[in-house]
């Protein structure tokens, strides 16, 4: 998707769950060009509105060689989002996926930027 936003000439940000360590080793093991930011306590995503509180919390056993995951409660979890966001701070566009395992659509995502500014990114 980095090179669709790059044509756009978009910041991408990314903020994560994970502890600084974690965002750090995501970045590098998927080889990500932009910034992914920790906010482990969820203060800034939940001042976006997307936390989700009922998300289940599981621990892996492993039972005969085989790991066996099982729910023992819930926790708070970011939810997937994409937000456009302009200059000014103003959020100009907001796409959630129905499953919070799927990330935001790169077609989705390219017709809000014609939408949003009107204009197909630069040659």
């Amino acid at each position: 998707m980095q090179p669709l936003l790059g044509r756009y000439r978009v910041t991408t940000v990314a903020i994560s769950k994970d502890s600084v360590d974690d965002a750090h080793e995501h970045r590098a093991r998927d080889g990500l060009s932009f910034a992914v930011l920790s906010d482990p306590e969820l203060r800034v995503i939940e001042k976006y509105g997307l936390v989700h509180r009922n998300g289940f919390e599981f621990v892996t056993r492993f039972v005969l060689g085989f790991a066996l995951g099982y729910p023992i409660g819930f926790k708070r979890m970011a939810i997937p989002t994409t937000l456009l966001i302009d200059e000014q701070g103003i959020i100009r566009w907001i796409d959630q996926a129905e499953d919070y395992r799927l990330r935001g659509d790169a077609g989705r995502i390219e017709q809000a930027l014609r939408d949003v500014w009107g204009w197909h990114g630069v040659e």
